[in-house]
């Protein structure tokens, strides 16, 4: 009786086995006939793929003076920083006919002996939280001999002022070379500026009311340019720093209020220009490029080794052919350009929401039959680059913010009338990406955003507020 309950148990046992594998083979054979062909480039994948034409000569191109500005003494930045991008360039159009994996990681710069150094140090202003208006003039002597010894790096910074549009002449690439002023130069040029801003010269405090003017206008010009995305956050890192300078002195109420328009005490720019919806453009173009370099060296380049392959090499084999087949280089294509488009609209002014959008496709769903190893790797990224578009209308934001606290010392709110003046004023009070209202902390005497990216590191969103003498 047992026997006989056993031979049946393993009779169907057996054939459950059997008829799980035939299932796995009748979906993995579905699947592969599914995934058989590759698609061709969609007409907005083609159309993404087309770098917009520069309009800058040379000269004018910030991007080539911060390419070239640690140019050996007494060279042009320009004529430096265009050599550079052309050795990158020349660099990566040999590489993407290597056909070794290797070239995926080398990187195509060098570093130049003969490049201008900063001398010194300026750790005494690197605190995580520094305030320069209220940290540097403890520091003049410090700061007077550290202009001195790089007067050269100094006049560089200030000739960027005199550029006027930003457009990366590199070729997309996860190699392309980062282009940035050197911390401490910038450190440097906030410091000295405050001085200036604090001097008891009316004319020293006018030429650095007007040399921060031409600073907010050369980052703005980084921001609205032809760049990827570590531009645009760079250059709302640096508006972030020089609108802390001005809220300071603002808020100051030993410091005058400069005689001039609000717009060049504490410019707002067009909702437009904090609109960094084109950079997905720009990023597609880079994951395109890493897609084709991965597509060639999977046809040409000798088989890379896999660590813990030895003794199974027919197992790698097979996983290798597995994710041959379902990886699909121009579907995954396709999909980086949908969704390109998509955080592009979600960029616009208006456009944004405060929580995750609900029009990214599921990573598991029907549709993920076809292309599915390509379909996840597009999708795992959208939430994280949607965080860098909350990040720039924080930054909007916090220049709003700015421009509430000028108008708060220009029209001489008191303290108790101030949330009455923010509900009169939602213009300037709320937050231009998903309207919610700025807070007013009283006992503080702050007033703060309310982010909508997650920050960390050293960006503080809330100002000291001008409150009138006692006694006014």
């Amino acid at each position: 009786m047992l026997r006989r309950a056993m031979r049946g148990i393993l009779k169907w046992g057996g054939i459950s086995v059997l008829g799980l594998l035939l299932l796995a083979l009748t979906l993995l054979a579905i699947g592969l006939a599914i995934n058989a062909r590759d698609e061709s480039l969609s007409p907005q994948a083609q159309s993404l793929l087309i770098r917009p034409a520069n309009p800058y000569p040379p000269e004018d191109n910030i991007y080539l003076a911060l390419a070239g500005f640690d140019a050996p003494p007494g060279e042009s930045v320009t004529t430096v920083g265009q050599f550079r991008v052309e050795e990158y360039n020349n660099r990566l159009a040999v590489a993407r006919h290597d056909p070794h994996w290797e070239s995926l990681y080398t990187p195509l710069t060098q570093e130049h002996p003969a490049a201008l150094q900063f001398k010194g140090s300026g750790e005494f202003l690197q605190s995580p939280r520094k305030s320069y208006w209220s940290d540097v003039p403890p520091h003049r002597a410090e700061i007077v001999q550290l202009l001195s010894d790089n007067a050269e790096l100094m006049q560089r910074y200030h000739d960027l002022h005199r550029r006027h549009g930003f457009y990366e002449t590199a070729t997309p690439n996860p190699l392309e070379p980062i282009f940035a002023p050197p911390s401490n130069v910038r450190t440097l040029f906030l410091a000295e500026l405050v001085l200036r801003m604090r001097s008891a010269d009316a004319r020293q405090q006018h030429e650095a009311l007007a040399d921060l003017e031409d600073d907010l206008r050369l980052w703005r010009a980084v921001l609205t340019g032809e760049g990827t995305l570590i531009s645009k956050m760079l250059a709302i890192a640096y508006l972030h720093w020089d609108e802390l300078v001005l809220a300071d002195m603002i808020a100051d109420r030993q410091a005058p209020l400069p005689d001039a328009q609000a717009n060049t005490v504490a410019p707002l720019f067009a909702p437009e220009d904090w609109n960094i919806g084109r950079v997905f453009f720009s990023e597609f173009r880079l994951q395109a490029a890493m897609l084709q370099q991965m597509q060639f060296l999977s046809e040409a380049a000798p088989r890379r080794p896999v660590e813990g392959c030895a003794g199974h090499r027919w197992v790698c084999s097979v996983n290798e052919q597995m994710g041959k087949r379902f990886f699909k280089i121009n579907a995954t294509e396709n999909l980086y350009a949908m969704r390109a488009l998509r955080l592009a609209r979600e960029a616009a002014p208006g456009s944004m929401r405060g929580h995750l959008s609900d029009s990214d496709e599921p990573l598991v769903s029907l549709r993920s039959v076809y292309n599915p190893f390509g379909r996840v790797l597009v999708g795992v990224g959208a939430p994280l680059y949607r965080t860098y578009t909350w990040r720039a209308w924080d930054g909007a934001a916090f220049q709003r913010l700015v421009r509430l606290g000028y108008e708060i010392r220009r029209q001489r709110i008191a303290a108790g009338a101030i949330p009455a003046f923010l509900t009169q004023h939602p213009e300037l009070a709320t937050h231009p990406g998903d309207g919610r209202p700025f807070l007013w902390e009283g006992a503080a005497g702050e007033l703060r955003v309310q982010t909508m990216a997650q920050e960390h590191g050293n960006r503080s969103f809330s100002i000291h507020v001008w409150q009138a003498p006692a006694g006014e």
